[in-house]
């Protein structure tokens, strides 16, 4: 039986079906991305320390507050992303869709797009803003589901346990972004705090 979030995400991939995955700051949608929002007010006197969360290839946002939330980042909409290259992840072994939560993420040693050309401004943001195809798509997901069942029975725990940061590392690790398996909450933190965009001037206030 699926759970809540599942049946969540379930309807917010069929509500997706017709869409095409751009960045879309005005609905929210943030594919292959990691999206930022503070926490005030403990980011008025801590700018780096906010709540995170990691979007699917249709841009459909998952996030772990003690429980995995399903387009509905807590403590409001991001205001801060940083768009991740699909193409730096590894294919898993086996087919099979996105949809098979249950289905182990696992890969098979080859990077996918080594050759790619990367121009873009933001670390890993791939040429054609986000777009990949079905298999990177596809592990891309599997990566970010998975990441959600391994939390969402968890309790949550700044700094020495498991928190929205620490999911969004677990999500990278499963798919080995960039060849990496050590991905951890500071990184992520320092990375979105540097190199994420704001989804516009307010987000910057």
């Amino acid at each position: 039986m699926s759970s809540y979030w599942q049946r969540a995400y379930d309807r917010a991939v069929d509500r997706s079906d017709d869409i095409i995955p751009v960045i879309d700051t005005e609905r929210h949608r943030y594919p292959f991305s990691i999206v930022w929002t503070p926490i005030h007010p403990i980011t008025w006197f801590l700018p780096f320390v906010g709540h995170m969360g990691i979007c699917d290839s249709r841009g459909i946002c998952l996030d772990f507050t003690g429980a995995i939330g399903v387009d509905d980042l807590a403590f409001g909409s991001p205001t801060r992303y940083l768009i991740l290259n699909p193409k730096k992840a590894f294919r898993p072994i086996g087919g099979g869709t996105s949809s098979g939560l249950s289905t182990e993420v696992e890969r098979n040693g080859r990077a996918v797009g080594d050759d790619h050309d990367d121009h873009s401004s933001v670390e890993g943001e791939s040429d054609d803003s986000g777009t990949a195809d079905l298999d990177e798509s596809d592990h891309w997901d599997r990566a970010v589901i998975k990441a959600s069942k391994m939390f969402e029975h968890r309790m949550h725990l700044m700094i020495c346990g498991s928190d929205c940061h620490s999911h969004c590392a677990v999500a990278l690790n499963l798919m080995e972004y960039g060849g990496c398996s050590c991905w951890n909450k500071v990184v992520l933190a320092a990375w979105v705090f540097f190199c994420g965009r704001h989804t516009s001037w307010r987000g910057f206030v």
